[in-house]
């Protein structure tokens, strides 16, 4: 809904309820129930309290017609939007699938610098951010309630950070002609690429219809299908017993990344 000078629409009209039907419910009660109550049922003497009481009595129905239409533009404005962000997440397992394409190629480059010998030329062939998701993802995130568009817009951004990473990464060795693998930096870019995957593997069945939207956080196993995913295996990404893919992600999963 539209703004309002410093208040939006939504928020407006709640205030008016949280203060109008408080008002409303008292408005009836002291121009009906206790007249009734007070005449025991005569409605001459009901007719002579709303006469005298004629002025406010215009005010008040008023007020309360126009919360009544206040609420009703709420409710058309909410099925609209809803049919509009059913519309656009309609696309959204295709924008999916593109991402999905993008992580496993970002994969297979970073599996080539984890398996690069010391003085090979590895080839490193940076992939291409797709090019639809970005329309797609923006139609959905602008009819989406604020919990999903927010989960969108945070994918939205973790893809750019991985892809300005990567590229980094890769231009180390074309920039200088000479490349090192920084294993333990690696394994935190393994470990980014397997939660933006994991991000996107929750949103499938939401994407198509079969589920509710999860925003529950990750897990170790939402990691460990996104690595498989990937073709990144865990007991590959390993230096040592304390510095693996394995432990890396754990350790950030229970807030300790030291």
């Amino acid at each position: 809904m539209q703004n309002l000078g410093i208040f939006k629409a939504d928020k407006l009209i709640a205030t008016l309820n949280y203060v109008g039907l408080p008002l409303a419910a008292l408005y009836v009660t002291c121009m009906f129930i206790i007249p009734l109550v007070q005449s025991a049922g005569d409605w001459a003497y009901l007719q002579g309290v709303w006469d005298r009481w004629q002025s406010l009595n215009v005010g008040m129905l008023a007020f309360i017609s126009s919360i009544i239409a206040f609420n009703i533009s709420r409710f058309n404005a909410e099925k609209q939007r809803e049919r509009d962000f059913l519309a656009s997440k309609a696309f959204l397992p295709e924008a999916l699938s593109e991402l999905t394409t993008y992580c496993r190629e970002s994969a297979l480059l970073l599996n080539e610098g984890w398996g690069v010998q010391p003085g090979s030329s590895p080839t490193l062939k940076v992939p291409e951010l797709p090019k639809e998701y970005k329309s797609i993802f923006g139609e959905c995130i602008r009819h989406a309630e604020p919990e999903v568009g927010d989960y969108l817009s945070q994918i939205l951004v973790w893809l750019q950070v991985h892809d300005s990473r990567i590229r980094s990464y890769a231009k180390q060795y074309h920039s200088t002609g000479q490349f090192q693998s920084q294993k333990s930096l690696l394994i935190t870019y393994f470990f980014k690429l397997g939660e933006l995957q994991a991000m996107v593997n929750k949103l499938f069945d939401f994407a198509r219809n079969m589920a509710e939207f999860d925003s529950r956080p990750l897990k170790w196993k939402d990691f460990h299908t996104a690595y498989a995913n990937l073709d990144i295996w865990e007991e590959k990404i390993r230096i040592s017993d304390n510095l693996n893919l394995e432990t890396h992600t754990k350790k950030a999963l229970s807030g300790d990344e030291s």
